[in-house]
């Protein structure tokens, strides 16, 4: 990404305000006291359905996060890790995500997996754009 990774971390770390710049959800909000960390907790409604129950696991600063999508409701997802990986590229920031997930409803679940792959694909590069976009701003 063409802003720093700084930038890309601010956007990041406020965990609780995805929905302020991710087209892909529609609303989210503290569950926690914590609003930053290990230990933070977040609801999203995405757009067009579904609902998720996000904690943080793992935080480093400017270098590495770890989402546990510890419930999803209308998905077929039973839970989740999503790894969030910056790293400095001459001022500008490589981010990467690497993405884990159990399905709901056994076999059928199975069965859906390469067509969920290829909607989360979908949905993390539009994701990217986004953070692109809002890290540019608050660079």
């Amino acid at each position: 990404m063409p802003v720093s990774r700084s930038a890309v971390w601010s956007v990041l770390a406020d965990f609780p305000n995805i929905a302020d710049w991710n087209g892909g959800v529609a609303t989210s909000f503290a569950t926690s006291e914590a609003v930053s960390g290990v230990g933070a907790r977040r609801h999203c409604d995405l757009s067009p359905t579904g609902e998720l129950e996000e904690s943080v696991r793992e935080w480093e600063p400017e270098s590495r996060m770890v989402i546990s999508i510890d419930s999803a409701k209308k998905l077929p997802l039973r839970s989740g890790l999503v790894t969030f990986l910056l790293d400095d590229d001459n001022g500008h920031s490589r981010t990467r995500i690497d993405y884990r997930y159990t399905t709901k409803w056994g076999v059928l679940g199975a069965l859906l997996g390469p067509m969920l792959d290829g909607q989360l694909r979908k949905g993390f590069a539009g994701f990217l754009a986004d953070l692109e976009a809002e890290a540019a701003k608050r660079a």
